[in-house]
């Protein structure tokens, strides 16, 4: 049976072409065994979930875990120098919104626009 023929026989059996990049062998048996493929993957991804679900509870324990170590190593100078940064990067913001606020109050004010104008 040469490739042509394959390949209708398939088309004939399964009701479509065989897909390209795969040999017409490898397409009727997947075809052949589909159901079976589909209960299998389907357990995997149970099993999967299930050993996620027991895992997880240790691993985000752990997470908080090595957190707590990670701060109690943070020397007084580093806690000033991290909360220096968050002041001047809240100020930073602050600053921008302002100067956002004052921007959009100028654009929306009239007389201004028309004073210009004169």
């Amino acid at each position: 049976m040469n490739r042509r023929q394959k390949k209708k026989a398939f088309k004939k059996r399964f009701g479509f072409n065989p897909p390209r990049g795969i040999s017409i062998r490898t397409a009727t048996r997947i075809m052949e065994y589909k159901e079976t493929i589909i209960a299998t993957f389907e357990r995997l991804k149970a099993a999967i979930l299930n050993l996620w679900e027991q895992v997880k509870k240790p691993a985000l324990e752990l997470a908080e875990a090595l957190k707590e170590i990670h701060t109690a190593f943070i020397t007084p100078a580093e806690k000033r120098r991290r909360q220096y940064i968050a002041v001047e990067d809240f100020r930073t913001k602050l600053l921008l919104r302002q100067q956002e606020s004052e921007a959009k109050r100028i654009e929306g004010n009239s007389d201004i626009h028309n004073h210009d104008r004169r």
